[in-house]
């Protein structure tokens, strides 16, 4: 049985040491990744995957709704989400201004989508630190709106997620993710998860774990607030996190494929079971070959034995190309980087596995920009 609260961090362990720096900063708390839940124990723990150990390849399971409405995006795997109200006053909308439609949303190097906002309102630029209230709880979200968005275009949205016993705030410091926003013109948001931490796959990591928080409907919350504050390209809202923010990203990618085009999740693998999305869904992994927390090959992770075991990088792009149906072999890509092509519905499964670099892959000494290879591959492959 897997112990959630010491894996995952608990009152004796020492919290946000996943704030890294160079090479991957110093990452001294144990299990901050997340452990896995019995089910997913059971379904990809014994050795690396030979084609559908521990997830379903099919696409086929429950689609959930559009992308939910503004009161209360529709909880995938829990209760439906409170009816939710913004209580933060900054990002406020300006009066609605009307504007052109949008560039098309495949351009290089732009945030703006190509659906019509004509008269939709929009958002102050800067930093805006705002609440709403989803599952009994105010829950908090750090949004990021660059200076200089075109009026009546739509916009793509970056949800960007911390590791254990962290904070949105402390996110947007490490990940490059703000700096992208600005230089490409979409949306950042660094919500925070409940006393630090988020719910992987109802067992870890701490508070969220424990009381199975329905973490991927306060996202999905968010992402419906966002639509009726301002223009929302709806084909492109996609997922990052680190961690235990990547655990979560990972599990937008099995339980909310409905409302999320792509993920890219950072220093963990996928452990949530089962994993079936509504639809084939891109992801790219980044990993540091030299993690001292979660192995790179997999493993017990943790002190005094291990508070759960990882499958490993390489086992857990194969189990993301098995969920989305690839074929065929890995082709190089970024120097670090393989990628299945050959897949459902277009899309890829990613692997970046960087040398010398430890659990967080942020500010590296190779001068791998985390963010961009990601916001790269976001770019490409939009919703169909």
């Amino acid at each position: 049985m897997v112990l959630d609260l010491v894996a995952c961090g608990s009152n004796n362990a020492t919290q946000a040491h996943e704030i890294g720096g160079a090479g991957g900063g110093d990452q001294a708390t144990a299990g901050l990744g997340g452990a896995r839940s019995s089910a997913g124990a059971s379904g990809v723990h014994s050795g690396p995957p030979d084609g559908g150990s521990g997830a379903n390849p099919s696409s086929g399971g429950a689609s959930g709704s559009g992308g939910g409405t503004a009161s209360g995006g529709t909880a995938i795997g829990g209760a439906a989400g409170a009816s939710e109200s913004s209580s933060g006053s900054g990002g406020v909308p300006a009066a609605g201004a009307n504007g052109s439609a949008g560039d098309a949303g495949s351009v290089a190097g732009t945030g703006g989508g190509s659906q019509s906002c004509s008269g939709r309102p929009s958002l102050s630029a800067g930093d805006s630190k705002l609440t709403l209230q989803h599952g009994g709880r105010a829950r908090s979200y750090l949004l990021h709106v660059p200076s200089g968005l075109s009026a009546g275009v739509a916009l793509a949205v970056v949800i960007d997620l911390h590791g254990a016993g962290g904070s949105g705030s402390q996110q947007k410091g490490m990940s490059g993710f703000s700096a992208l926003a600005d230089k490409n013109k979409f949306v950042a948001v660094f919500p925070d998860g409940v006393d630090g931490y988020w719910n992987v796959d109802d067992t870890c990591c701490g508070t969220a774990g424990k009381q199975k928080i329905d973490d991927v409907g306060f996202l999905k919350a968010i992402i419906a607030k966002l639509k009726t504050d301002t223009c929302v390209d709806s084909k492109r809202v996609y997922v990052s996190g680190f961690s235990n923010g990547g655990g979560l990203t990972h599990r937008m990618g099995c339980d909310a494929a409905d409302v999320i085009a792509a993920i890219a999740p950072m220093s963990t693998d996928l452990r949530t079971q089962p994993c079936i999305p509504a639809r084939p869904i891109s992801i790219l992994e980044v990993r540091g070959l030299a993690d001292s927390l979660e192995p790179y090959a997999g493993g017990l992770v943790g002190p005094a034995g291990g508070q759960y075991t990882a499958v490993g990088a390489k086992a857990s792009l194969q189990l993301w190309a098995n969920i989305d149906q690839c074929t065929g072999t890995t082709s190089n890509f970024e120097t670090y980087c393989e990628r299945y092509q050959q897949c459902a519905d277009g899309v890829e499964a990613a692997l970046c596995s960087l040398p010398n670099v430890d659990h967080s892959p942020y500010g590296n000494a190779l001068n791998f920009d985390v963010a961009s290879v990601a916001w790269s591959m976001f770019q490409i492959h939009p919703m169909k």
